[in-house]
């Protein structure tokens, strides 16, 4: 009796999990506001592969039920796969739609211009990563990628600032 209460209560616990495991992994939304970072020129030396000098990452209001209007802006580093791009300064940027109906953690660029995960974020910022996200001068305009090396994740650190620093982003 007690090995068939005990695989009951297996089967039962194997079917909660199942469940749980079956939904999204990120169980959050993206926190709308102005994020930046500007990379010093000793950060840049330590990391020759990095192609951001510094970007800029506003996270609006509901645009559909399950997303956010964003946009990325970007400086290109004379460095990296950007060196000798003549991108080196120039601000690039595309428009992200932070969440979809599966993640709540993700935005994605349009004209299937790649996407970024944001893995932490809390009040004084946001990590994110990516290994495909292209920027440029606007909607599916894109000029570089923002992976360092194609394919492989790459992460940035960025620290939560007055809205009023992505004036003229939205």
């Amino acid at each position: 009796m007690a090995v068939r209460r005990f695989g009951v209560i297996k089967g039962a616990l194997a079917l909660v999990l199942g469940v749980g495991l079956a939904t999204p992994a990120a169980a959050f939304d993206i926190r709308p506001g102005c994020y930046e970072r500007v990379y010093s020129g000793a950060h840049l030396r330590s990391h020759p592969d990095q192609v951001v000098a510094a970007l800029r990452l506003w996270v609006g209001q509901w645009f559909t039920e399950v997303s956010r209007l964003s946009m990325i802006e970007v400086v290109p580093a004379n460095q990296g796969h950007a060196r000798g791009s003549g991108l080196g300064g120039r601000a690039l940027s595309t428009v992200l739609y932070c969440g979809t109906e599966s993640r709540g953690d993700t935005c994605v660029a349009e004209c299937d211009g790649g996407s970024l995960q944001v893995t932490r974020q809390n009040s004084g910022g946001m990590l994110f990563r990516t290994r495909y996200l292209m920027v440029g001068n606007g909607a599916c305009s894109g000029l570089m990628d923002m992976a360092e090396i194609p394919n492989t994740w790459v992460s940035y650190k960025l620290n939560k600032v007055p809205d009023s620093v992505c004036r003229g982003m939205y």
